[in-house]
């Protein structure tokens, strides 16, 4: 992609957001695996620049997590 201004990098985690018009996407994506990812006990850290790009890093623990 062409990056995110800080207000949408701010929000793009939220459940149904998204930037696409009406009817082109529900914006579950990313929510859905900062879910998964923190139910793992991991992390998701995102760095975007606009007009360079954006970065995702998923991050997950070494030993397997067992819940709290």
């Amino acid at each position: 992609g062409i990056g995110m201004d800080r207000p949408t990098l701010e929000r793009v985690f939220e459940p149904f957001f998204t930037t696409k018009p009406a009817g082109k996407g529900t914006g579950l994506g990313l929510a859905s695996v900062f879910g998964l990812v923190r139910s793992h006990g991991g992390s998701v850290l995102a760095e975007s620049t606009p007009g360079s790009g954006s970065v995702f890093r998923v991050l997950l623990p070494a030993e397997p997590f067992h819940g709290r």
